[in-house]
């Protein structure tokens, strides 16, 4: 039995991007001043890169998506 899927909106599709956006560019902000954050912290590095795609992605959504 498959479920209903409810409507597309794009209103919720913006606000729901522009939550994540705000938690990711938090979690970015958090690391900017982490004082480990460095070259030689890997992890950290790592994670900072994928938080630049995810935010880069997120704002090409906007443009296709959301109204200005």
């Amino acid at each position: 039995m498959r479920k209903s899927r409810a409507k597309y909106s794009g209103e919720v599709l913006c606000e729901q991007l522009h939550a994540l956006h705000d938690l990711l560019d938090q979690r970015r902000q958090i690391i900017l001043k982490d004082p480990d954050f460095n070259p030689g912290n890997a992890a950290l590095m790592d994670e900072m890169e994928r938080l630049v795609k995810r935010l880069a992605l997120i704002r090409d959504c906007f443009e296709e998506f959301c109204p200005s």
